[in-house]
């Protein structure tokens, strides 16, 4: 009877917990147990909006940005509702990034230097309002000019609305060229009918670039 209870109490525990954030099976990726976190963003300290925002935890100095290219009134911004999918440190859920439309002519650009490092995975947590942009196309750069997707494992995602939570995981580990690079740069551009709207967002949160010291 008592292991009953205690297996009843633990169900709603985990029932209450989680209610409010339907969080799917995640699109896992083995990172190597050996990799370090070369950069983080978990945007607890975003607020209000902004141009260009640095890493939250960087293992080295660089220049590494997340930055809104583009033309037209969309913008980003820092907003309550953060995510607990891919977060680091025991970081708690307070804010996170939210990219608004009009997203069609504009593209979140993530430059992310790999000096030291090689075999590097990328993840996020990714979610939409129910006006955000419905497609997200994936692409990079080994020269900081030229945008290409061959070689990833995944070149687009149709991110879930809220309360959904997606976690993206994109694994460089087979392009050699992105390891050692200072100019390796990852361009996330949006599609589908709503992007053009006047409202609605695409959200991201814990942002991770993980990889393996060069030897």
């Amino acid at each position: 009877m008592r292991n009953a209870l205690l297996a009843s109490l633990l169900l709603f525990a985990f029932i209450s917990c989680t209610e409010d954030r339907d969080i799917p099976a995640a699109e896992i990726i083995k990172v190597n147990p050996e990799s370090q976190l070369i950069y983080y963003w978990n945007f607890n300290n975003l607020s209000g909006t902004t141009t260009r925002i640095i890493p939250d935890y960087s293992l080295v100095a660089t220049t590494a940005s997340i930055t809104y290219d583009g033309t037209g009134p969309g913008y980003m911004d820092g907003d309550t509702g953060g995510y607990l999918l891919n977060a680091r440190n025991n970081d708690l859920g307070e804010n996170l990034l939210k990219v608004r439309n009009p997203s069609h002519t504009r593209s979140l650009l993530l430059s992310l230097p790999t000096n030291g490092f090689q075999k590097v995975i990328l993840q996020f947590a990714l979610s939409r309002s129910n006006n955000g942009a419905t497609t997200q196309n994936y692409t990079y750069t080994i020269d900081g000019l030229h945008y290409t997707n061959v070689g990833l494992n995944k070149i687009a995602h149709n991110p879930a609305a809220d309360p959904t939570v997606d976690l993206v995981a994109i694994d460089f580990s087979n392009i050699p060229e992105v390891s050692n690079n200072p100019d390796f740069k990852f361009k996330i551009d949006f599609s589908g009918d709503a992007a053009a709207g006047a409202s609605g967002n695409n959200r991201f949160d814990n942002i991770t670039l993980e990889g393996l010291a060069s030897q």
